[in-house]
């Protein structure tokens, strides 16, 4: 047991190698395709189920919150994103 063969000999281990910055996964531009289609998506749902309940003017307002909200959390996550990977 105490003699080990070549091939069983452990080879050293070698430095872990330097990785490259992380890349994002989509690219801008796809990215703003998609946030735009998800803003009005969710203002077009939210208009369609506030509307009946509270009228044209409280639909629109709520409607407009929400697809607005979207873009915020995108820009304030990319915002995030920039400071923390300087």
């Amino acid at each position: 047991m105490a003699n080990k063969k070549k091939s069983q000999k452990t080879k050293p281990s070698k430095a872990m190698p330097v990785l490259p910055p992380a890349q994002p996964w989509i690219s801008m531009r796809n990215a703003i395709i998609v946030i735009s289609f998800t803003s009005v998506g969710m203002a077009v749902l939210t208009g369609i189920q506030v509307v009946p309940a509270k009228g044209w003017g409280e639909g629109l307002l709520w409607s407009l919150l929400f697809g607005g909200m979207i873009w915020a959390i995108f820009f304030g996550l990319f915002f995030v994103n920039k400071i923390l990977r300087r």
